[in-house]
């Protein structure tokens, strides 16, 4: 059933989901962990499943997800995992009996927006690692900008804040967190995916991390590599996916023997993809990709606002962002404020200065201590430095678990 369905099949489906709901609050959980991910197996939650999958032998962990693409990834490498588009009895029945599930994007999202699926975790203990660290106001602090009225708002919005834990790396991204999500408590730790800018990755960690063979093969050569990662803008786009930005920065690119790899953001994963078309110096990596094991491999990154900026930081290699004022864009993005102060730490540039801008990063540098004292602001550890950050979460998640199978199994006699 769908929101376009009757009026009659939407009173059904709203009892149904409460009826789901009622439920899942009653059912008593298992130790079992579910890992919920993007339309592609990357980004924060696929590190730290990977991890427990190997390290962690006291509860099921179990990768949920609805695309047919990651769930072959998983069967091929016989990784555990749940199919959300398969039997729906067996799929209601594991939610249900979950102890715990663990998120990196918006909970509808992750669940394609079933009222169903989500309802069938109203009893389980969520947590929220989310995908990094933003110069954008997120959910319960855009309801000023954006009507509650709006459901393809509103839907998100009570899905995300409806978390138990938010991941917070840093005392001074605390408040922001505690803004976002309106949760009262919040899990110190890095960000999993972190781990494999600072040290190789393993065979399971490449699963979905596999670049065009083109790409791969100029990541290996010798020209400078710059990386140009454009944020998701709500319909507002910035010049950085304008065909006359592009057509310059290419030019620059040949003109100094640099190669550019343009990021698709994940959202786009299912639009037309542009990764065959072929232009020389530029090179599309996909949507889905995942990134984060080539992240060291860059050297330069150049974006409007994306939150990979703030990763990048543990490179050491220097960060271009565009100048953008305080509303000249969005009203409520980007907003530098949102972070410790550090501004000092990226290369601003204009379209018309970005050749400019972009040797002088490269060739004189004079941001390392800025971004080097941003990245311990954001993240405690300085820039290449290793931090085992899955191993810390791994025993938080433990705790956690501990805790909801004890309050589960607790019960009264008189």
């Amino acid at each position: 059933m769908t929101d376009e369905a009757t009026p009659d099949l939407l009173a059904i489906k709203t009892q149904y989901v409460s009826r789901l709901r009622a439920i899942a609050q009653r059912t008593v959980k298992k130790r079992l962990i579910l890992f919920f991910g993007r339309e592609s197996f990357s980004d924060n939650s696929k590190y730290l499943y990977l991890h427990m999958v190997e390290n962690y032998p006291d509860a099921e962990v179990i990768w949920c997800s609805a695309e047919s693409e990651v769930i072959e990834q998983l069967r091929e490498h016989q990784l555990p995992h749940c199919d959300l588009s398969g039997d729906l009895q067996e799929v209601f029945t594991l939610l249900l009996h979950a102890a715990v599930a663990i998120f990196c994007v918006n909970p509808s999202q992750s669940l394609v927006a079933n009222d169903l699926l989500f309802a069938c975790l109203a009893g389980t203990t969520q947590i929220q690692l989310w995908h990094g660290v933003s110069v954008k106001k997120l959910l319960l602090q855009l309801t000023p900008y954006l009507s509650v009225l709006d459901e393809p708002f509103c839907r998100p919005l009570a899905w995300a804040s409806r978390a138990d834990y938010v991941l917070s790396p840093s005392a001074n991204l605390d408040a922001y967190w505690h803004q976002v999500f309106g949760v009262k408590t919040l899990l110190r730790g890095g960000f999993p995916r972190n781990e494999v800018i600072c040290r190789p990755a393993t065979a399971q960690e490449l699963i979905g991390a596999h670049l065009p063979p083109a790409a791969e093969a100029a990541l290996n050569g010798k020209r400078r590599k710059l990386l140009l990662v454009p944020t998701w803008q709500r319909g507002k786009p910035t010049p950085l996916t304008e065909a006359g930005f592009l057509v310059r920065l290419v030019n620059c690119a040949r003109k100094h023997n640099i190669d550019i790899f343009f990021k698709v953001h994940p959202l786009y994963i299912h639009q037309p993809a542009l990764t065959n078309r072929q232009v020389d110096r530029l090179f599309i990596l996909p949507a889905g990709v995942d990134l984060y094991p080539h992240l060291a491999r860059f050297d330069l990154l150049m974006t409007d606002y994306s939150s990979i900026m703030f990763d990048f930081l543990l490179t050491g290699n220097p960060v271009m962002a565009l100048d953008i004022q305080q509303g000249d864009h969005q009203r409520f993005e980007p907003d530098y404020s949102l972070l410790p102060p550090h501004d000092e730490f990226r290369h601003c540039f204009v379209p018309e200065s970005v050749e400019t801008v972009l040797l002088a990063a490269l060739r004189q540098d004079d941001k390392q201590a800025a971004r080097a004292a941003l990245a311990y602001s954001l993240f405690g550890v300085a820039p290449g430095e290793y931090q085992p950050v899955n191993a810390a979460l791994m025993a938080k998640v433990d705790r956690i678990l501990q805790q909801k199978c004890a309050e589960d199994g607790r019960f009264e006699v008189m």
